[in-house]
């Protein structure tokens, strides 16, 4: 008797049943590791609880533009991190279910249906809500050259992966879309992953770079350094390092050129 349902027996079904995300081990790992980093947060969020602005007295006096032109319409660029802070938070808490969901190897129909039904959601409302604030944030409330480049990177990478993600997905290729998510997942999570390193190093007794880390340009070049490292790890530990130059690449030749050609030193802020 033959139980397979439709779905089970079509290529799309067969790509999410078992083991969808090919992740190594290392990768899980680090995709792990870096949601959890969100905890770095709390005091930023009990800030805007109490206070109801994003981050602390510190950031608005790096801050170039109290308010910033949108459209035609004014806005607070208090309300802008806000915006984004809870819009990359809600795409992470996406990915990361995903990820999750994708991990098991024995995954029953329901579950298959959660990663269905999540997947539409994060491409048709997180991802786009994200990117809009994540690009006005870089675009008009950052004002350094170098700044303004490398945080525009990060959604137009985060895109990329999650475009190279559904290509491999229609294509039945399993590690390119598993390689792909990492790619995205970690670089949306380099904030709180670079704040936890600037926290090891103050503790160690380094010198933070700002009173709140960012934006500044050592910020951005340590971050990217940081995120590139960690995808190097990823892709090498499960053997396909080779088959993800492209995007290492991408990342790499475009801080190289920021480095080179933009203005930059490494405890400058906006003015």
């Amino acid at each position: 008797m033959n139980d397979r349902t439709e779905f089970e027996g079509s290529r799309f079904g067969r790509s999410f049943m078992k083991q969808t995300l090919s992740l190594s081990r290392t990768q899980f790992v680090l995709v792990c590791v870096a949601f959890a980093a969100n905890l770095v947060f709390i005091p930023s969020v009990s800030h805007f609880v109490k206070n109801g602005t994003w981050g602390g007295g510190t950031a608005a006096m790096i801050l170039p533009d109290p308010e910033v032109s949108l459209l035609g319409f004014s806005v607070e660029s208090y309300t802008l991190m806000t915006w984004h802070g809870a819009a990359a938070f809600a795409l992470a808490a996406g990915f990361f279910t995903q990820i999750v969901l994708a991990r098991r190897g024995n995954r029953s129909a329901r579950l298959v249906a959660v990663h269905r039904v999540v997947g539409p959601v994060i491409l048709c409302t997180l991802l786009p809500a994200f990117v809009i604030f994540a690009l006005s944030l870089s675009l008009f409330v950052i004002h350094s050259p170098f700044n303004m480049v490398m945080f525009t990177l990060l959604p137009v990478m985060i895109v990329f992966g999650v475009v190279r993600g559904l290509v491999g997905l229609r294509r039945g290729d399993r590690d390119l879309h598993a390689d792909s998510m990492f790619l995205a997942f970690i670089l949306l999570e380099s904030a709180p992953i670079f704040r936890i390193v600037l926290f090891v190093f103050a503790q160690l007794g380094g010198r933070v770079l700002a009173p709140n880390g960012e934006p500044v340009d050592g910020g951005a070049l340590f971050r990217t350094v940081i995120v590139l490292s960690l995808l190097t790890l990823g892709y090498w530990s499960c053997g396909r390092l080779r088959r993800n130059l492209l995007p290492l690449s991408l990342i790499g030749l475009v801080l190289v050129g920021a480095l080179v050609f933009l203005p930059w030193s490494l405890d400058s802020v906006p003015s």
